[in-house]
């Protein structure tokens, strides 16, 4: 600790994290940002400049915010290094080196647009949209009084990522407005590098200097991008979502059956955003919520929870005074909402120094009677709802998790939720370091809070029927209807695709058999009780197996060429692939070749990111696509989704779209090299020993159905017939006003796996058409 520039007593503190935007971090008035501000020893680790921001007026408020960011980032971009700038933190001589002030912030959109002006006119034409994707959008990050009341005050800040896939060997030059005296403004040319803690101008120096530098910058390039290599980020077992869903139901896996008898929550100060995603809380409905945010009935969780359900307002001493009797705890009765640090009833909050003195012993007396009195023989989950990061060792929720352990006795009884991984690093060393305890493996903090959201609500059969998203860790997020529908290009698949409706099983299956396109409703019947599994081909395995090791290739966008001779199952095959890897991928299937390839890439990359903002590296799509005749045109699609990745600014440098591109082949003689598997018109002795098992179930519920399932048959015969037979399915014909479906009657003998079929004039009153369908997608 030491005196900031009021001769306050302050504590030194942690910047905000580099590139993220929905952190718990806060700021509180007062502290000191524990780093230096001069450039980091590697380009990666981000250098720090700060400006107090309080000399301006409203005339030149803007101009000063942008200028200065345009000269930091030039220099962060010229010397390659990653950097954050920020206003509202002071400097010396007037105040403490990194102290944080905060200023007032009326329209927090107004920065933002006065930014992307400024890269504009203070860029070179050829270099503006690397500074675009280089500078980040303004972060606002809230400041709190000593009392974690909130100041109304805010940090802004700035980070800039030159990575070198952007700016190669580039350098920029500026111009920068500037006011003078008269208040005219002008411009004139800049060339900005960092230089220790600060930021010059190389053009105000001997021309030889920029030279020199100038000469350097292909070094410096070539520095970053290996930096870069170095720490590779590679998609890596996560097993936080699943750990939620264990914890949360006490191993039962569902709401309806949890082990627990009650909820009690434990929480701090929230951020407006996150009760976006506190559905779960009403869904848990604690019978006690122990809240030590003084501004929680204003405009904080208890908020709103009371706008869905009824709260019983209460001070420490109040619910020791007159507990809930433990013979009338029903679901229905209202949640005590205990206010632990003032807020209620006039109550003013303490400061964290003085917490203890004016509130613990109250606190700790509701924890003793809700421990032995309200729930005495109950199973109870304790959820500390980490909103807010714990930054000092005397915070009122170190002292509470211990009065818990004592009372209940039981660690396995106690659940965290971090917001983020340096909530969690911080609460993890606070606890260690008072109890010499470690409690990993009761935390989660890899999720989002709309992640844990969703995850905890999917468990419930009130939601069951809402698609849902594989996320990160075995998490899961709702597919908003909204957002399913502005994907109008693909067909997503949901990891409960199926669940909670029905469709007639026997006139699905008939379908598929006579030949038409296998659905979803065929896989999903195939998993339920009573029946086989569905055919697996011999190459499905190596698909379920070798698709997932991909995510670690360094393309944005990667290729899995599925090659099949015609008629041989391969739409089947790939679909099938995608339904048994629908709960590690974001999985979906190109409705259409003809859509235009910008439109597929935004929507692809819009369903990697969806609710999933916060993780790199994304949990991967998996794009199938089917029935391009021509690879370039794969080719072409695959650099339009890495194009739409560079400009989302997603950075993970592993693969977060893998193409599983089903494609047809002429050749009998296709090599299977590198991502490319064939699927021949040749059933294996294995695959011939599962038709014939299918056959035996199929006729169990179908009459005559070797007479019926054409389909069906001509594979389980090995791609041949015994006899000519009549085949119908569904063609499509090309016409001046689209595509058509027109029935199609054809003849099968041998060798008709390799033979176009002909379609006679008789059907379209067009010339001969040769109909290169067939019965695809059939096992």
């Amino acid at each position: 600790m030491s005196l900031n520039g009021k001769n306050q007593l302050s504590r030194k503190c942690n910047p905000y994290p580099f590139r993220l935007y929905h952190d718990t971090h806060r700021y509180i008035e007062g502290d000191i940002l524990d780093i230096p501000e001069s450039i980091a020893g590697e380009m990666l680790e981000p250098c720090h400049e700060y400006t107090d921001f309080i000399q301006t007026t409203d005339e030149t408020r803007m101009l000063k915010f942008s200028t200065e960011v345009v000269r930091f980032a030039a220099a962060c971009m010229n010397c390659r290094t990653n950097g954050t700038i920020h206003f509202g933190i002071g400097d010396k001589p007037d105040f403490t080196h990194g102290e944080v002030l905060g200023v007032n912030v009326k329209d927090k959109n107004a920065f933002t647009i006065e930014l992307k002006s400024a890269l504009v006119r203070g860029f070179e034409g050829k270099h503006r949209e690397a500074a675009q994707l280089c500078i980040k959008s303004p972060r606002f990050v809230l400041v709190l009084t000593r009392n974690m009341a909130s100041s109304g005050k805010y940090v802004i800040e700035v980070d800039v990522e030159p990575r070198s896939t952007i700016c190669k060997e580039e350098i920029y030059h500026t111009f920068i407005f500037s006011i003078k005296k008269d208040n005219d403004k002008e411009t004139k040319p800049q060339f900005f590098v960092r230089d220790g803690g600060s930021t010059r101008d190389l053009f105000s120096k001997p021309i030889e200097e920029y030279n020199q530098f100038v000469s350097g910058v292909a070094k410096l390039a070539k520095l970053r991008k290996q930096a870069e290599d170095e720490i590779l980020v590679l998609t890596r077992s996560n097993i936080q979502g699943l750990r939620l869903i264990q914890t949360i139901t006490g191993g039962s896996k569902s709401l309806d059956e949890s082990s627990f008898d009650h909820y009690v929550i434990v929480t701090n100060k929230s951020h407006p955003p996150q009760l976006e995603s506190m559905g779960f809380l009403i869904e848990l409905n604690p019978i006690v919520v122990l809240d030590f945010d003084p501004e929680s009935s204003t405009h904080g969780l208890q908020h709103y929870f009371t706008q869905h359900r009824t709260v019983n307002s209460l001070l420490p001493q109040e619910y020791k005074e007159s507990p809930p009797v433990q013979d009338e705890l029903k679901s229905t009765q209202p949640t005590s909402w205990i206010f632990c640090n003032g807020g209620y009833e006039n109550e003013a909050p303490s400061d964290l120094d003085k917490w203890y003195m004016e509130k613990g012993s109250s606190v700790e007396a509701a924890v003793h009677v809700l421990s032995h009195h309200v729930l005495p023989n109950k199973r109870v989950l304790v959820i500390f709802l980490l909103l807010s990061e714990v930054s000092e060792k005397n915070d009122p929720l170190i002292k509470t998790y211990s009065t818990i352990v004592k009372h209940l006795k039981d660690r396995d009884q106690i659940l965290c939720i971090c917001d983020s991984k340096n909530g969690f690093s911080s609460w993890r060393d606070k606890i260690f370091d008072q109890y010499r305890v470690s409690i990993t493996d009761k935390c989660v903090y890899e999720l989002s809070l709309a992640e844990v959201n969703d995850t905890i609500l999917s468990l419930s059969s009130k939601h069951q029927t809402k698609h849902v998203l594989s996320s990160v860790g075995g998490s899961k997020v709702f597919l908003d209807k909204n957002f399913e529908n502005s994907l109008d290009t693909l067909d997503v698949l949901c990891v409960n695709q199926c669940v909670g409706k029905s469709e007639d099983k026997l006139a699905i299956e008939e379908d598929f058999y006579k030949g038409e396109e296998v659905s979803w409703w065929n896989f999903y019947y195939s998993e339920q009780p009573g029946s086989t599994p569905f055919i697996k081909r011999d190459k499905l395995n190596f698909m379920v197996e070798h698709i997932p090791d991909m995510c670690s290739r360094r393309r944005a966008c990667v290729l899995f060429n599925l090659m099949h001779a015609p008629r041989c199952g391969g739409t089947t095959l790939a679909k099938h692939a995608l339904w048994i890897l629908r709960d590690k991928f974001r999985c979906a299937v190109l409705k259409d070749r003809d859509f235009e390839f910008p439109e597929v890439a935004e929507q692809v990359v819009n369903l990697l990111t969806y609710k999933n903002e916060k993780h790199l590296p994304q949990v991967p799509v998996l794009l199938m696509i089917d029935q391009f005749g021509d690879k370039e045109e794969v080719l072409d699609l695959q650099k339009m989704i890495e194009k739409e990745c560079m400009k989302k600014n997603i950075q993970s440098r592993s693969a977060q779209v893998i193409i599983l591109n089903c494609m047809r082949s002429e050749s009998a003689d296709e090599i299977e090299i590198n991502d490319t598997i064939f699927l021949k018109d040749n059933l294996s002795d294995n695959e011939k020993k599962l038709f014939e098992d299918k056959l035996v179930e199929i006729e169990e519920t179908h009459k005559n159905a070797q007479q019926i399932f054409d389909g069906f048959m001509f594979i389980k015969n090995n791609f041949t017939s015994n006899k000519d037979r009549n085949f119908y399915f569904k063609g499509l014909l090309h016409t001046p006003a689209g595509y058509q479906v027109v029935p199609v009657t054809c003849v099968l003998q041998p060798p008709a796996a390799h033979q176009p079929i002909s379609l006679h004039p008789t059907y379209t009153g067009s010339p001969q058409l040769t109909n290169t369908a067939g019965p695809e997608g059939l096992f």
